[in-house]
C-alpha cells in the first residue's frame, strides 16, 4: 500500500476571542488533541509506523489485535497511539483520519469525506474514533489538561487531503491549540 505522510495542522496560539471567531463561522468542527505518538497504521498488515514510516516499536496487545482485525482490509489510517508519553493512558489508539481507502489514497476528498468511513469502524476498549464536536470549542479547550489531552484542533470538513511527501506538510484547514507546557510556550 501506498504511504504519504499525514496532513498537519497549523498551531495557533490559545486566544479565546479567536477561538470564539473561527467557531461562530460554522466552517469548523473540533476534535480533542490527544498526546501521544502520531501513526499510520495499515490494516492489512496491521503495520503501525511513527511519523517517519518507520516501524513504530509499539507491539498491540492481545485486545488491540482483535478489536482492529475487526477494521476494513485495505485501509491507512491516521491515528494517535496512547502509550509512552503519558502516565494514565495506555494501549489506546484514537483514529483521526483515513487515508487510504481500499486500497486507494484518499487525495482530493475532504477531511469529511474521509470522517464518514470512520464513523463506521467499531470502537472498542482499546482503539477508538476520534470523537467530533461542533460547538464549544472554547469550553472543550479548557478541559485539556497539558498531559493526556494536549488541546485542540479544529478541522474544516470542506479541507482538502493533501499528498505529503514529508512529515511537515501544513493544512490552512485544520488548526491546533495547545496548553502552554515546560517544552512549549507561545
Amino acid at each position: 500500500m501506498l504511504f504519504y505522510y499525514p496532513n498537519r495542522p497549523i498551531l495557533i496560539p490559545p486566544d479565546e476571542a479567536h477561538i470564539r471567531s473561527l467557531e461562530a463561522t460554522g466552517d469548523y468542527i473540533a476534535e480533542k488533541k490527544w498526546n501521544g505518538d502520531n501513526i499510520t497504521l495499515n490494516t492489512d498488515t496491521m503495520g503501525i509506523r511513527n511519523r517517519y514510516n518507520q516501524p513504530h516499536r509499539f507491539v498491540p496487545d492481545e485486545i488491540m489485535r482483535e478489536e482492529l482485525s475487526q477494521w476494513p482490509k485495505h485501509a491507512c489510517i491516521n491515528a494517535e497511539l496512547m502509550n509512552y508519553k503519558t502516565k494514565d493512558t495506555k494501549n489506546l489508539i484514537i483514529a483521526h483520519c483515513v487515508m487510504a481507502w481500499r486500497g486507494k489514497p484518499l487525495i482530493g476528498k475532504t477531511w469529511g469525506d474521509s470522517r464518514k468511513i470512520l464513523e463506521d469502524m467499531p470502537s472498542g476498549i482499546s482503539v477508538q474514533v476520534n470523537q467530533v464536536y461542533e460547538s464549544g470549542f472554547w469550553d472543550l479547550f479548557q478541559t485539556a489538561d497539558g498531559k493526556t489531552i494536549e488541546g485542540i484542533i479544529l478541522k474544516k470538513p470542506a479541507g482538502k487531503l493533501i499528498f505529503s511527501t514529508t512529515p511537515i506538510a501544513d493544512v490552512p484547514w485544520m488548526l491546533k491549540v495547545r496548553k502552554p507546557c515546560k517544552k512549549y510556550q507561545f
